[in-house]
């Protein structure tokens, strides 16, 4: 529900007064993923941002109210809460917390050669709450995640916990008109595994919609256009063919739909800092 203004006015009084909105970082400068028990000394939080990552909070047991971006719900449990860099937000939890907080970096997504896993985060997007029916496996994959510190492990994990959340909302509701919705159909077409074509008005024409339209869809639900996912993907899924595959670099420019080696050089080594053939042996060196 929207909290009113002599509400707001009411929890401003209650707290100090502050000449901005405090923003937290909970990570380590080289640490791109964090799990933790939820700590029961921060059941009653000040309004504050997060600096640069998500923050996951799986409540399996606890009552009390979450406040974001001038919205007050009550907590119901089990359920997930789902707050972005850029959500102002606070809670009061009125009885002991069993639950965990996992923190994650925006880095951890791009350095992901898993195109899916950013996807699977997207389609939860304007989502602040997911109520849980059953919280068994969910609490089960997170725990087992607090105790990863394999890379790749903690990606399979990841992926898998985003993909039960998306189980448990209601994204068939979104009206065919919305951008979130052409945004999505957008991310589909790129991950089907069909051919791919690195001009967005191919897409744009799939879907029937103008590239400017569908630029202005994919940073509104997003913050990156078009154009920028589908250079990610393109970008992602040639890292992949370089390092788990023997085709030559000719064979993957045109896999990406580059007419030519020498295009294909020239777009990756301005995305990456290197060629594909010095990605490739660096890899392969390491």
């Amino acid at each position: 529900m929207l909290i009113s203004d002599s509400d707001l006015k009411n929890n401003a009084l209650k707290a100090e007064k502050a000449s901005h909105i405090v923003i937290k970082d909970k990570l380590e400068p080289k640490r791109n993923l964090k799990v933790a028990v939820f700590d029961q000394r921060k059941c009653r939080t000040r309004p504050h941002r997060h600096d640069g990552y998500l923050e996951l909070v799986l409540l399996l047991q606890t009552s009390g109210r979450h406040f974001i971006d001038g919205h007050e719900i009550k907590v119901n449990t089990p359920c997930m809460l789902i707050i972005r860099k850029d959500n102002v937000h606070h809670w009061e939890l009125n009885t002991p917390v069993d639950g965990y907080v996992i923190l994650v970096k925006k880095q951890f997504f791009d350095i992901s050669l898993d195109f899916e896993l950013s996807y699977l985060l997207e389609q939860l997007y304007g989502i602040n709450t997911i109520p849980l029916n059953d919280s068994s496996v969910l609490a089960g994959m997170v725990s087992i995640l607090e105790q990863e510190g394999d890379r790749i492990c903690q990606e399979g994990l990841m992926k898998a916990i985003l993909a039960k959340l998306v189980t448990y909302t209601k994204l068939k509701t979104i009206g065919h008109g919305s951008s979130k919705h052409l945004y999505l159909r957008f991310c589909e077409l790129i991950n089907s595994g069909q051919p791919i074509h690195n001009h967005v008005a191919h897409y744009a024409a799939l879907l029937h919609t103008s590239p400017q339209n569908l630029n202005a869809a994919c940073k509104k639900a997003s913050e990156q256009t078009a154009s920028q996912l589908l250079a990610s993907y393109i970008i992602k899924e040639g890292k992949r063919l370089l390092y788990y595959t023997n085709k030559t670099i000719a064979e993957i420019a045109y896999d990406l739909g580059f007419t030519d080696k020498s295009n294909f050089t020239k777009y990756f080594k301005r995305f990456v800092g290197v060629g594909p053939k010095a990605y490739r042996d660096a890899k392969l060196d390491g």
